[in-house]
């Protein structure tokens, strides 16, 4: 409890001892350099070729579903000897090609065909 209140008395002095803008400013350079490294660290870098351990990762798949999709070719890849590798670029192209229409977009689409195919005939 004692070093509690040494704490916060410390605060209490620190918070103080600035005006309100060099508080601001204190606070803004702090917040940055916080957020900096919790994305850097978050947001880890891949390199452009990856190999299955790292698709594995990225793609939120277990190593076996990876080389099943690989061996039915339903995911983009190539080998070098025996030894699998993706390209990050082919992978997020690949996640993307799965994306699910709204009804809005199948409905403007359909009306789109009707109206396109009613002009031709």
């Amino acid at each position: 409890m004692l070093r509690l209140d040494k704490t916060l008395i410390y605060m209490i002095q620190f918070l103080t001892s600035y005006s309100e803008q060099e508080l601001k400013e204190f606070l803004k350079d702090a917040l940055k350099d916080i957020l900096s490294e919790s994305l850097g660290t978050a947001k880890e870098q891949l390199p452009d070729i990856l190999d299955v351990q790292q698709a594995s990762g990225f793609l939120k798949l277990k190593v076996t579903t990876l080389y099943e999709k690989t061996c039915h070719k339903q995911i983009p890849h190539f080998k070098k000897g025996n030894k699998l590798y993706f390209h990050l670029s082919e992978l997020r192209e690949w996640i993307t090609q799965g994306k699910v229409k709204t009804h809005e977009e199948i409905s403007c689409e359909a009306k789109t065909f009707t109206m396109n195919n009613s002009k031709a005939a």
